[in-house]
């Protein structure tokens, strides 16, 4: 799934505290009274200064707040994306980002509604938040023009710590430069060829099937009896032990399983502190998040190293083996492939294996969760989803039939309603050649990033509703399994028909998330799986009803819980 920007931190001070600091003034009779310190603050000097400041918020904002509307009424051809007013000069809407990014995107589209772009700044970060439909299908039209190669090795640098001399790799945008091996720079269109070649067909069909297989054997192996229930205190902890493991395995090999035992825990740990990665804090700030990802580097070279020396990456064509221990899937050894023609040194790869593993994993763990959660709070859903379940089940084996996923309507309906909900992911597009026409009224200056938020397009009632009227049957902040379904005389049908630029928990265009049909898959066969091998139920389901995504992840890809959620697992006969 594809992964952009969200706010993970815990309690100790490598997170940033959500809370305002308050002055309390004692009154007269307070003894403190007396103190000099505290007379100040009634003392002139002080109010002038808070005059002087408020006045200061007031201008910057009247003056900034003119501008935006001047621009955006103005009908001058090809203008300029209007800037959000702000109250300080220089730091624009900083605070605003930093302390509550979801509730920074409701209130601005709430109040300013689809109409413009929004040009937004942060000191010297900036970007233009793209929430007109027709804008957005302009830009998802312009892959060829367009790039998101700037944030890809914002990312790159930032997150999985890639050595700065291979930037240049996922930065460069002059296909005429070549490496000193005589490779194309843009290593970026290799990985798409790569992950759309081994992320299709047969190929996927066997990953799938083999996240399957391993899936059932570790769950089969829990000690979990027919005769009693057992309690899951914290099951989306559990699932994440789960699934982790299982995707790792059935893509990378169970090698590096072995090798390094704790990497499901410090691949969560290190996926929690994404937002402090992007920020650039220092390592004094956030020391373990620094030696988390440090491990993770140092035991995927290791592993690298090893599966060199054991296996033949090169045997990724029609007569190499599908899977073997030590690279996993072809498509690893595909990738190594080309990593190692560019010249990457073992450092870079294995940052770019870290990639792979929050790829693969960070979104769609969650969603796993979130597509099991709401089958069990809703019986009659649940048995709805197992009945179309029961249908995909292989007659000669009892196995699930994973291509019949694509012919059952309610699956996929409640599969893309829970993303539509839960991911929060960005589609970012940057043209570094020239400036960019958004349609006749805007302009977007060359190297400016233009950004679309999964979670704005989700909510957008408009165009929900100008492009599936059925779509808005119930309030689009509602969980409706059958939202995605349309139905004729004789029965119902999934469709994201006319959906392009409302639904985009992949992105969209030509650069949408190739490791999405995996993605899909998973979620579904593991909650297939799971009704298959247990009967499952919350232990309390009022509470289980004030569980909800968390927004102080928005927007870094898919929401985890709020809330532990505890269930009881008993296993069928």
């Amino acid at each position: 799934m594809a992964s952009n920007i969200s706010e993970r931190a815990s309690s100790s001070m490598e997170n940033i505290s959500e809370s305002h600091s308050m002055l309390t003034i004692p009154n007269q009779e307070s003894p403190l009274f007396a103190n000099p310190l505290l007379i100040t603050v009634n003392s002139t000097p002080f109010r002038i200064a808070a005059l002087v400041l408020l006045t200061l918020l007031v201008s910057t904002y009247t003056l900034s707040l003119f501008k935006f509307i001047r621009t955006r009424n103005s009908q001058r051809p090809g203008k300029p994306a209007p800037t959000l007013p702000y109250y300080l000069l220089g730091i624009c809407h900083a605070f605003d980002l930093d302390w509550s990014m979801a509730s920074f995107l409701a209130n601005t589209v709430k109040r300013w509604g689809y109409l413009s772009p929004i040009a937004v700044r942060a000191g010297p970060f900036g970007f233009t938040m793209i929430v007109n439909p027709n804008h957005i299908r302009t830009i998802l039209r312009s892959s060829k023009t367009l790039t998101n190669r700037p944030m890809l090795a914002f990312v790159m640098e930032k997150w999985f710590s890639t050595p700065k001399e291979y930037l240049h790799f996922y930065a460069a945008h002059d296909p005429s430069v070549t490496t000193p091996g005589g490779m194309p720079e843009r290593m970026h269109d290799f990985q798409v060829k790569v992950s759309l070649k081994y992320l299709s067909g047969k190929h996927l069909l066997e990953m799938s099937e083999r996240y399957l297989a391993i899936l059932k054997s570790r769950l089969v192996k829990l000690d979990i009896p027919t005769d009693g229930w057992v309690e899951i205190s914290d099951f989306y902890t559990w699932l994440q032990n789960q699934v982790t493991s299982s995707i790792i395995e059935a893509m990378m090999g169970s090698r590096i399983l072995e090798m390094y035992p704790g990497i499901v825990e410090d691949f969560w740990k290190f996926e929690h502190q994404v937002a402090n990665y992007s920020r650039g804090l220092p390592r004094w700030m956030i020391p373990s998040a620094y030696k988390t990802r440090e491990r993770l580097l140092a035991n995927i070279k290791a592993w690298n190293r090893l599966a060199n020396r054991e296996s033949d990456y090169t045997q990724h064509g029609e007569e190499g083996p599908e899977w073997d221990e030590f690279f996993g899937t072809k498509f690893i050894k595909a990738r190594e492939g080309y990593l190692r023609e560019y010249g990457l040194n073992e450092d870079a790869i294995a940052s770019e294996h870290l990639g792979l593993l929050f790829g693969s994993n960070a979104n769609v763990v969650p969603a796993v969760f979130w597509y099991i959660f709401e089958s069990f709070k809703d019986v009659e859903l649940q048995e709805k989803l197992k009945t179309e379940l029961q249908d995909c089940l292989k007659p000669e084996t009892g196995d699930l039939d994973i291509p019949k996923f694509s012919t059952k309507p309610l699956l996929q309906s409640t599969y893309a309603e829970v993303l539509r909900l839960c991911v929060t992911t960005t589609t970012t597009r940057t043209n570094e050649n020239a400036n960019f026409k958004l349609g006749p009224d805007y302009t977007i200056d060359k190297d400016k990033t233009m950004t679309i938020f999964a979670s704005i397009t989700a909510y957008n009632r408009q165009a929900w509703g100008t492009a599936r009227p059925e779509s808005v049957g119930k309030p689009l902040d509602e969980f409706w399994p059958e939202r995605f379904l349309r139905s004729n005389k004789k029965e119902a049908n999934f469709s994201l028909e006319g959906l392009t630029e409302c639904w985009m928990p992949y992105g969209g265009g030509q650069r949408m998330c190739p490791g999405r049909h995996f993605a899909k898959n998973v979620i579904i066969s593991t909650l297939g799986l799971l009704l298959e091998l247990f009967e499952c139920e919350l232990v309390d389901v009022q509470q289980a009803e004030q569980v909800k995504p968390d927004t102080k992840w928005v927007p870094y890809g898919t929401l985890p819980p709020t809330k532990e959620v505890a269930v009881r697992l008993r296993r069928t006969e």
